[in-house]
């Protein structure tokens, strides 16, 4: 499996407050069956972390991985915040995505902005593929899944969270999560950990429960294909 969207970097944003944190959460996600992870601390354009924020901290971990003969892989990416500057930050082609590809992750706000689709427009149109984080727990898209639906139908991707599949985040959003997944509507399914406790680096219990839902092929596609055609910046049919 592949996490494509996790907070792991210590000493930024929410995620872990020392290395030593990240490094228990990686021996986690390895335990777990998880292959690759990418580092995504929330980003705001034109603000900080900056990318090289990113790739300083991206480096550091490695290094203490190396060290400690860990297989799990450590990427680069971002959890983007949509906010004004994200405008000039794609035109600019200044996005930091997963792995350097074409796809970025954006989490929107609980209230939609309006033109949210020209925004996606001028993203696809400079050659980005947005992944919405975490659709299932925002307030306007809950309140229906045909607006998650309509949102990919305009040109985004949807990641949702493990936790929301298995439960952790109440059943309110277990139910959406599960309406999405048998509506066809997801494409990943990442962890959004943040320590090694309340939200761990763990996709097993969420792929074991799609495997009941559903059917080995979805798992395997929204766990493990997509997020490898992302991390090696291939098209998602």
């Amino acid at each position: 499996m592949i996490d494509i969207h996790c907070h792991i970097l210590p000493e930024m944003d929410d995620g872990p407050v020392e290395l030593d944190v990240t490094m228990k959460m990686l021996r986690i996600a390895e335990d777990d069956g998880i292959s690759h992870i990418i580092a995504t601390p929330h980003y705001q354009c034109q603000d900080v972390p900056t990318m090289q924020d990113i790739d300083d901290r991206v480096s550091l971990v490695r290094e203490r991985m190396e060290k400690s003969g860990m297989r799990i892989r450590l990427l680069r990416g971002a959890d983007v915040r949509l906010t004004y500057e994200l405008l000039d930050c794609i035109s600019r082609h200044a996005l930091p995505t997963l792995n350097g590809s074409r796809y970025f992750l954006i989490e929107l706000p609980d209230l939609l902005p309006p033109h949210f689709d020209e925004l996606i427009f001028d993203a696809r149109l400079k050659g980005y593929v947005p992944i919405v984080t975490h659709p299932e727990r925002n307030y306007t898209l809950l309140a229906s899944p045909r607006r998650s639906e309509l949102l990919r139908e305009s040109g985004v991707l949807l990641q949702i969270t493990a936790m929301s599949i298995t439960g952790e985040f109440g059943k309110q959003i277990k139910k959406y999560a599960l309406q999405l997944l048998k509506m066809g509507c997801v494409d990943f399914v990442a962890s959004d950990a943040h320590s090694t406790n309340r939200r761990v680096p763990v996709l097993s219990r969420a792929y074991r429960e799609v495997l009941e839902l559903l059917d080995k092929d979805v798992a395997r596609k929204i766990f493990m294909e997509n997020p490898a055609a992302v991390i090696e910046n291939r098209e998602i049919p």
